[in-house]
């Protein structure tokens, strides 16, 4: 009787873990009065660079103990429930997995995607971490900043209300019972957030629906969201949330020292740390706790600026990578910079931060106009908070556009574009030869195409839709809003044994 009755809140903490530290989140906007503030110099194809902006200095070795055992979230679920030994049967897994150096007191025993840590208001708590979206596995190993494209976001979070009689059974003190409140509160709030493809990352949605619940002045609270969700498409329709579902791929940490501005489309600029603080903004209330974990973050972004991409795990033709540098001299490296023959030596590569307008790049233009066209009262909403005071954004300086991001480690960061649209470096290089509908073979990090660089992948005869119920999650469907997998046709130009040159070279980043 115990466990049946158990069943559901257990099932709900384990849901809400999933979602609530969705760091380097993708929140809209641009300068508060809409203009441009771009004043730097041109680059190729019409591009513009963006110039490097004062970053506040923290501590990365307080910024990694802090990523691993901090209270960033600021509350959580109650660690008597998670616990509980005799909640283990419900919890699956709970605690094994990667194990990670640095962690502390119970730390040690939870899953790497999560930190049990002492909220505020004196409850033992736990939550998401930023490895959630932020930690990814290649070839079976753990590498902390990869972004996680095997998470299953397309369950929704449950909205559940447990009774007090409940709360009482588990025995949890006052404290521990409104941290389980405020997190369920939560869930009711990003019941929206699910996803139409295993990989998928919400953040962008994530983002919209904080900012809607919380007061843009003082940051308190509410159930209710404050404003309407209602984005618009590019003709100025309204759109539901379940329509609007914008498709993301969680970029590397290891890019963030390179570049002068943040997020694909370099809207966030200044100092880079307000947005990660927005990401964690569930339990915050006020402007005075806003400030305290703004000052975490100095730490824990200094920490991000020292990761470097890992080495690629196996065999390299070396012959024909050297062709392959040639070619990517001759034909990639005026857009995504230029390596080191020594692949730790990043002192000596180039890159040139630029910005590519929609109608050079051809990509999903989606995620580039959020802030421009399908929600600009974002815009207004972001910069005039807290956190606009140290990220502005500005998604439209001077124009929509794309980064040509860093390719360090580009191997291990399947799928690729900005949505996660293209399973392998030789599609982005053959823009003819991407598949309209496509799944993953399987979730299996050791399972790898070395000479297509990405992932094993199988087209299907049918869109997302008309797929059989236990394979519609899994098929990517490109007609979707947001998941067009075309443009970036510069690859097509070369021949196929320059293609698997280059593919080969990129395995030395």
């Amino acid at each position: 009787m115990t466990r049946s009755v158990l069943r559901a809140p257990v099932r709900a903490a384990r849901a809400l873990f999933a979602v609530l530290a969705l760091v380097g989140v993708a929140a809209c906007g641009s300068s508060s009065d809409g203009s441009a503030t771009w004043n730097g110099d041109r680059g190729p194809y019409g591009s513009v660079v963006l110039p490097a902006e004062p970053q506040d200095p923290g501590d990365a070795a307080a910024g990694r103990t802090m990523l691993l055992n901090g209270g960033y979230m600021t509350c959580g679920i109650p660690y008597k429930i998670v616990g509980n030994p005799l909640l283990a049967p419900f919890l699956g897994g709970f605690g094994d997995g990667h194990e990670l150096d640095g962690r502390e007191g119970h730390n040690r025993r939870m899953p790497y995607s999560m930190n049990a840590f002492t909220a505020p208001n004196g409850a033992e708590v736990v939550n998401s971490n930023c490895l959630t979206c932020h930690g990814g596995e290649f070839d079976g190993q753990l590498y902390v900043g990869l972004g996680n494209a095997a998470a299953d976001w397309t369950v929704g979070l449950p909205a559940v209300t447990i009774p007090e009689s409940l709360l009482d059974l588990l025995g949890l003190s006052a404290a521990g019972k409104a941290n389980l409140t405020r997190m369920l509160s939560a869930a009711g709030a990003l019941t929206q957030t699910r996803m139409r493809t295993v990989g998928n990352n919400p953040a962008e949605i994530v983002a919209v629906v904080l900012m809607a619940h919380h007061d843009r002045d003082t940051l308190a609270w509410s159930d209710e969201p404050l404003a309407p969700l209602e984005p618009r498409d590019e003709h100025g329709n309204r759109m539901s949330l379940e329509d609007a579902r914008v498709t993301s791929d969680p970029p590397p940490w290891w890019r963030a020292h390179k570049k002068n501005a943040l997020f694909y489309n370099g809207m966030a600029r200044g100092d880079h740390r307000g947005t990660m603080a927005l990401a964690t903004s569930v339990c915050v209330d006020d402007v005075e706790q806003a400030k305290r974990v703004d000052g975490m973050f100095k730490d824990m972004q200094t920490y991000i600026g020292t990761l470097k991409a890992p080495h690629y795990t196996r065999g390299i033709d070396r012959d024909l990578a050297g062709q392959g540098r040639a070619v990517f001299l001759a034909d990639c490296a005026n857009c995504h910079g230029t390596h080191a023959a020594d692949p730790d030596d990043d002192s000596s590569d180039t890159y040139p931060n630029l910005l590519f307008p929609l109608d050079v790049i051809g990509t999903d233009p989606v995620v580039a106009n959020a802030g421009v066209i399908h929600a600009p009262e974002l815009v207004e909403w972001y910069n005039n908070s807290f956190y606009g005071r140290i990220t502005r954004m500005t998604p439209a300086d001077p124009f929509p556009g794309y980064i040509a991001p860093p390719l360090d480690g580009i191997w291990a960061t399947a799928p690729y574009f900005h949505n996660g649209s293209v399973p392998s470096i030789a599609l982005v290089l053959d823009s003819e030869a991407r598949p309209r509908h496509w799944k993953r073979v399987d979730s299996d990090s050791t399972h790898f195409d070395e000479e297509a660089m990405g992932w094993p992948w199988a087209e299907v005869p049918y869109s997302q839709a008309d797929a059989p119920d236990g394979e519609r999650k899994h098929v990517f469907d490109t007609t979707y809003w947001s998941q067009s997998n075309g443009g970036h046709t510069f690859g097509d130009r070369l021949t196929a044994r320059e293609r698997r040159a280059v593919i080969e070279y990129l395995k030395t980043l």
